[in-house]
């Protein structure tokens, strides 16, 4: 069982199935169900994006473990209501499943498992304009960890009579042209730049001698 923070990136895991080894957070949940811990060593879930709240693990399933071999469900769940979610910090050990792994235990004889697939877009919420955001992998490197949606921008004033000021967006659509975004500004900055949190700005790449960043201007044109 590999820990997350060595092993993958987060445009890795979105989309994956794993197992996620226990931990005090999925015990927790496991309580909440009634299930025993000791009825498995770990859990199988589904990693997907929450908008507001970051990189999430849906779990599916108690399972067993033992290695070399595919897990063996223990206890599948009635429901994947939101008592059964994991955020990025609880995450803990956890290890993708191969695509032919996940086929295996989604081709099962449990029907949830068929419906779950069935009803998946309506679970995990990915409309077109952010599945359009979320696949621009030259955004990766100003993502927040854990909040794939957020990016570090540099907040510019016209009159640059304000000095530069870094601040989180969270992008909300992409322009027809690809070439800017609009965003919801998600802290106040330090400085009156005439724009505040939860402000919609327009978020575009600027070149620069010491590289490539995300920038929004405020002020009249």
């Amino acid at each position: 069982m590999n820990g997350r923070t060595t092993s993958y990136s987060d445009r890795e895991i979105i989309g994956r199935w794993a197992i996620l080894k226990r931990n005090p957070a999925i015990d927790h949940i496991l309580a909440g169900r009634g299930l025993a811990p000791t009825g498995g060593e770990g859990v199988i879930g589904y990693f997907y994006v929450d908008h507001e709240e970051g990189i999430s693990v849906r779990i599916h399933a108690l399972c067993r473990i033992e290695p070399g071999k595919l897990p063996h469900i223990a206890a599948n769940f009635e429901d994947h209501g939101e008592d059964c979610v994991l955020r990025y910090d609880e995450f803990g050990e956890f290890r993708l499943l191969s695509t032919e792994e996940a086929n295996n235990l989604l081709l099962s004889d449990d029907q949830r498992w068929y419906i779950f697939e069935d009803q998946r877009w309506f679970i995990y919420y990915d409309p077109e304009k952010l599945h359009e955001i979320r696949n621009r992998v030259d955004l990766d490197r100003f993502r927040a960890a854990g909040y794939f949606d957020d990016v570090s921008v540099i907040l510019l004033a016209r009159d640059q009579e304000r000095i530069p000021e870094v601040v989180w967006v969270r992008l909300e659509e992409l322009s027809a042209d690809g070439k800017s975004f609009q965003g919801i500004l998600l802290n106040e900055p330090d400085m009156d730049f005439g724009v505040h949190e939860g402000d919609m700005l327009t978020v575009r790449f600027a070149e620069h001698e010491e590289g490539r960043f995300l920038v929004a201007q405020t002020g009249p044109a």
